[in-house]
C-alpha cells in the first residue's frame, strides 16, 4: 500500500482514493492456543490489526468476499445464515400463493426454483456437503442445517399445493414435484462442478480441475 510505486501512489497518479474504512482483515488458520485463564480450553490463533497510516484495519472473524462468507477458521457457520433469505422469500410470497385467488401452482415452483433455491444453496459446493439419503456416515456438515433446508422445501411445498399443514413431508414433495433436499444439493454441486470441467483451455483454473 505505502512502498514506493505503491497502491497509494498508483491512486494518486490516477486522481483515485481507496476507502481503508471499507478493508477486510482476517487471518485464516486452525491453529489454537491454550487459554491463560481455563484449563483444558483453547483458544484461536490471536491475529493482528492492519495500520495503513491513520487508519486501523481491524481483524474480523469473518469477511464476506463475493458473496460467500469466509471463517477464520474456516468454518462455514456465517454463511449457513444465508438460509435465511430463502425463508424470508417464503414469507413476502406467501401472500401470492393463495388456493382461491392466487397464482397457480406452476408459477409458484417456478419462483420457488428460481429465485428462492439459488440465494439458499449460493456457493453450495463450497460450504454444503451433505450425505446420501442412505449413508449413516458423519460429515463435516451440522445436521441443523439440512433440517433448516427441508423446513424451507416444506413451507414452499404446501405454498405450491396449498394441502393441509398435517400433510407428511414426503407426500408434499411427491405433489409439488420438488426434488428431496438432498437430491437437491447434490443437483447444484454436480452443476458447479460441471461449470469447471468445460473451463477452455485458456482460464486460469483448466490445469487445476
Amino acid at each position: 500500500m505505502q512502498q514506493q510505486d505503491g497502491i497509494d501512489a498508483w491512486g494518486t497518479s490516477h486522481n483515485t482514493i481507496f476507502g481503508p474504512a471499507k478493508y477486510q482483515v482476517a487471518g485464516f488458520s486452525w491453529r489454537r492456543i491454550l487459554h491463560p485463564l481455563l484449563a483444558n480450553k483453547t483458544l484461536p490463533e490471536p491475529c493482528y490489526d492492519l495500520q495503513l497510516g491513520p487508519h486501523v484495519v481491524k481483524t474480523m472473524t469473518s469477511v464476506k468476499l463475493l458473496g460467500v462468507h469466509l471463517d477464520r477458521e474456516l468454518h462455514w457457520h456465517q454463511q449457513c445464515t444465508a438460509l435465511a433469505k430463502g425463508e424470508a422469500w417464503l414469507i413476502q410470497t406467501a401472500c401470492i400463493a393463495r388456493t382461491s385467488r392466487g397464482v397457480g401452482a406452476r408459477d409458484m415452483r417456478h419462483l420457488y426454483l428460481s429465485v428462492c433455491v439459488p440465494q439458499m444453496l449460493y456457493a453450495a459446493d463450497l460450504f454444503l456437503s451433505p450425505p446420501a439419503c442412505n449413508c449413516s456416515l458423519l460429515t463435516r456438515v451440522d445436521p441443523a442445517i439440512i433440517k433448516k433446508l427441508h423446513s424451507i422445501q416444506r413451507c414452499a411445498a404446501l405454498a405450491i399445493t396449498g394441502a393441509l399443514r398435517s400433510t407428511p413431508t414426503e407426500v408434499l414433495d411427491v405433489y409439488a414435484h420438488l426434488l428431496l433436499v438432498e437430491h437437491l444439493v447434490d443437483k447444484v454441486r454436480a452443476g458447479a462442478a460441471l461449470h469447471l470441467t468445460t473451463r477452455p483451455a485458456t482460464n486460469p483454473l483448466h490445469a487445476a480441475v
